[in-house]
């Protein structure tokens, strides 16, 4: 009798010492690809932060889009990775206007929405990525109520960050012929927002040229007690004269 008894207890062990080793090789897997991945993470960081804006950077871009990509693969529920790849692949948007260029553009923009929705899937609580989304989908579809809805996620977790207030004010400007009302409003709201950063609201200038709507810009500023600080500073004697 204590023989049939001792047999399923050894079994039983048996088996327990069997998914402890492979819930401890599990882990092991887990954490050496982790820390690969990491790896591969600041690679990339790394390549990236050597870019040198006078030259043709393209085969630096392509390394650092392959070392994220790898650092994705080995970590794919990691949200940041997924945002430094939409980072990557934003830079290589074609500034040409051929059919050939919009068309690689738009395979772009896709594909860093890809990475932007899957970042967002893991981490819902940064403001700067939901923002980032916004401004990829509004570059191919316009201000519609998908990019609405993006900034207002932004807002809902980062209202007074002022990487949020800039995304709403290009996605503005870039759009400004057919803006809807709403966001009109949106836009002299974190105008006015952004406005109470200091000598951070130069960065809206620089935004302002990159979309061609500079006088737009110094248009807005011109009225309301809002930017009296803005319009004595020095940034907006020098780009709005």
């Amino acid at each position: 009798m204590s023989n049939s008894v001792a047999k399923p207890n050894k079994a039983i062990k048996i088996v327990q010492v069997i998914l402890l080793a492979l819930i401890t090789v599990g882990v092991c897997v887990s954490s050496i690809n982790s820390m690969r991945a990491n790896a591969w993470f600041f690679n990339a960081k790394n390549t990236l932060q050597g870019l040198n804006s006078q030259a043709d950077n393209t085969v630096n871009i392509e390394l650092a889009q392959r070392a994220i990509s790898l650092a994705s693969e080995l970590d794919p529920t990691h949200p940041h990775y997924h945002e430094v790849f939409a980072h990557v692949k934003l830079l290589q948007l074609n500034p040409a206007n051929t059919d050939e260029a919009i068309a690689h553009n738009l395979r772009v923009l896709k594909q860093a929405e890809a990475r932007l929705l899957e970042s967002v899937k893991y981490r819902q609580t940064w403001a700067e990525t939901w923002i980032a989304l916004a401004k990829v989908v509004s570059y191919q579809e316009g201000p519609t109520d998908r990019v609405f809805e993006y900034i207002e996620h932004a807002k809902r977790v980062g209202p007074y960050k002022i990487d949020v207030h800039l995304g709403v004010i290009e996605i503005a400007l870039m759009n400004w012929q057919q803006l809807p009302p709403k966001y009109k409003a949106l836009y002299v709201n974190e105008l006015k927002l952004a406005a109470k950063h200091g000598h951070k609201f130069s960065r809206a200038f620089d935004i302002a040229k990159q979309v061609d709507a500079l006088p737009i810009l110094c248009l807005s500023l011109k009225f309301g007690a809002h930017f009296d600080p803005v319009r004595t500073s020095w940034m907006f004697k020098k780009q709005c004269k």
